[in-house]
Parts: C-alpha cells; structure tokens; sequence
C-alpha cells in the first residue's frame, strides 16, 4: 500500500503536478468559466441584442404594426423623427428631466450619506427610513403623490398655504408650466436612496487612519473633507451617475402615471413616452425604432464619458 502511494507521488512528480493536490477531471477551469458565463450570454443575446438588432432593422423599414410587414425606407424614419416638432420637443424634456434628476439625486445622496455617516443618534433608524422610497413600487409612489399634489384635497397645497408660500391652491399635475418639475420631484424622492446607499457604503470603508494623517499635519475638517472623502467617493458617485443616466432616461412608469400619459400640452412627454406614442398611437413601428436606436447611441455615448471619468478617478484615488 505504501509502495503503491509512493509510486503515484513519483508519478506525479514526473507528470509535472503537485503531488498533495488531486488530479482533476471534467471541464478545465476555461471550459467551467464559459459553461458557467453561457446562461447569462444567451439571455442578454436574447433580451438585448436581438430586440436591438431589430429595432435598428425596423429604423429602416416602414412596418404594419398588424402584420409586420416591412418596406424598406432608408433614412426617411431618422429624417421624420428630426423633422417633427413634438419628438424634438420631447428629447429636449428629455435632457431637462435626466439632468435634473441626475444633479438633485447625486447632490442629496451625498450630503444624506454624509449625514448618516457622521456618528448622529437615531442613525441606525435614520439609514432604514432613508431606503423606504427606493423600495416602494412605481405604481404605489404614483397613487400617493397624484393624492398629495391634488390640487383640491391634495395635502402639498394644504400645508403651503398653511405656511403662507402660496395665496392659492396649485394645479401641480395639471398645469403644463409645472407638471414636469413636479414628475422630477417625485422622481429625486424616490431614487435618491440608491445614490444614498453606494455612497454610504464606500464612505464607512474609508481607513480612518486618513483622516487622523490629514489632522496630524494641520488639516480640519474642510481639508479632510476635500483630500480624503472626496477622491474616495468620487469612483463611486460616477459609477452610480452612470447606472442612473441610463435608468432615468428610459424611465417610462413614473412620468406616464403620474402624468396620465404625458399631461396637458404633452408637457411631460419625455423620449420613452414619445417612442410609446409613435409605436401605438401613430403605429409608426419605424420612427418609433428610430428615435430608440438615437437614444441608445446618445447614451452610449455618455456612458464611454462616464467609464473614461472613472478611470481617471480611481487612479487619482489610487
């Protein structure tokens, strides 16, 4: 028995192998990494390249929504779209609503995240009420706040005329003037969480060796503030920013609830409902295809800024 051990030891020393480790059998480390990774590739390949690849396709085409039947039609869906005041118009609301959302939701994510981070009492409860808004459905935020903005009963009008802000109720959802800023801040309310927690989180990892090097050599707290929390979080603000642009620019339940379908005057008609109303309500399957294939380009575009920002940041904070 023990010649017989002796003998695979000397065996696998000839053979190049660790003796001690077992001779493994079956798929080979790069053969287990596909065959593990070839679930995932075959549902993006689904859901994400081939309804893009055929969006990109009907973008060329005219096609009857009922047969789907195709005619080819070169640029004239691309040449429509940027022809068309009211699809103009709604990428214009577009940039207005991913800007606003994006700037208010990173500016009190951060100074929230901060604030649960500074050691304050009641924080442990502080951190699960600020979560609350991010994990309550669309549907359910949309209800509560078309309740809250009513603007007969609804309790925003109730308390601003209490205080004295305003001298008459406010048409908030009703008024084209102000539908979209108030879709936006329902929108800050409800994602701002999201900017809250991955801030949070890179924040309570920061070594506090830092900042006690920062005070040691005369720096307070505007100076520790600016060379140690900034360039650490800076990584995570635009890995965040980037997750959020995409999201936020093809939001579509908020702004259609909330605005039953796009308000008065299509005053929140933003691109996602824009690209809705030319697929169903004018069946132009094609200048619908085509102002989402512009998107998709726009925000790849932004995402390229965003990846090339945070390498950048991650080696200065490196």
């Amino acid at each position: 028995m023990t010649g017989s051990y002796v003998s695979s030891r000397e065996k696998a020393r000839t053979e190049g192998r660790d003796p001690e480790k077992p001779r493994r059998s079956g798929l080979s480390d790069r053969q287990l990494a596909a065959a593990m990774a070839a679930p995932a590739a075959v549902l993006i390949i689904v859901f994400a390249f081939y309804p893009f690849a055929m969006a990109a396709w009907n973008s060329f085409n005219d096609v009857d929504i009922n047969t789907g039947a195709a005619s080819w039609a070169g640029l004239g869906n691309y040449v429509a779209i940027f022809s068309s005041p009211e699809t103009v118009a709604s990428i214009g609301r577009s940039v207005v609503w991913t800007v606003a959302n994006l700037v208010l939701q990173v500016v009190l994510g951060v100074g929230v995240a901060l604030l649960l981070n500074a050691g304050l009492r009641f924080q442990g409860l502080a951190r699960g009420l600020v979560l609350f808004p991010y994990m309550v459905p669309a549907i359910v935020v949309a209800l509560i706040f078309r309740f809250m903005f009513n603007d007969v009963t609804g309790l925003i009008n109730y308390l601003l005329q209490t205080i004295g802000l305003i001298d008459a109720p406010v048409s908030w959802l009703s008024d084209p003037s102000t539908l979209l800023g108030t879709v936006i801040v329902v929108n800050v309310w409800k994602y701002t969480p999201f900017f809250v927690i991955i801030v949070l989180a890179r924040l309570q990892t920061i070594p506090r060796e830092l900042y006690e090097a920062v005070s040691v050599d005369g720096g307070g707290a505007r100076h520790r503030f600016s060379t140690v929390t900034v360039p650490a979080i800076v990584p995570v603000v635009l890995a965040g920013a980037l997750l959020r642009t995409i999201w936020t620019a093809y939001d579509f339940d908020l702004p259609f609830l909330l605005s039953n379908g796009g308000g008065p005057d299509r005053a929140a008609v933003t691109v996602p409902l824009e690209i809705r109303s030319l697929a169903f309500d004018a069946q132009s399957i094609g200048q619908a295809s085509a102002l989402a294939v512009c998107t998709a380009i726009l925000l790849t575009g932004a995402a390229y800024f965003y990846l090339r920002s945070y390498r950048r940041a991650e080696r200065a904070s490196g």
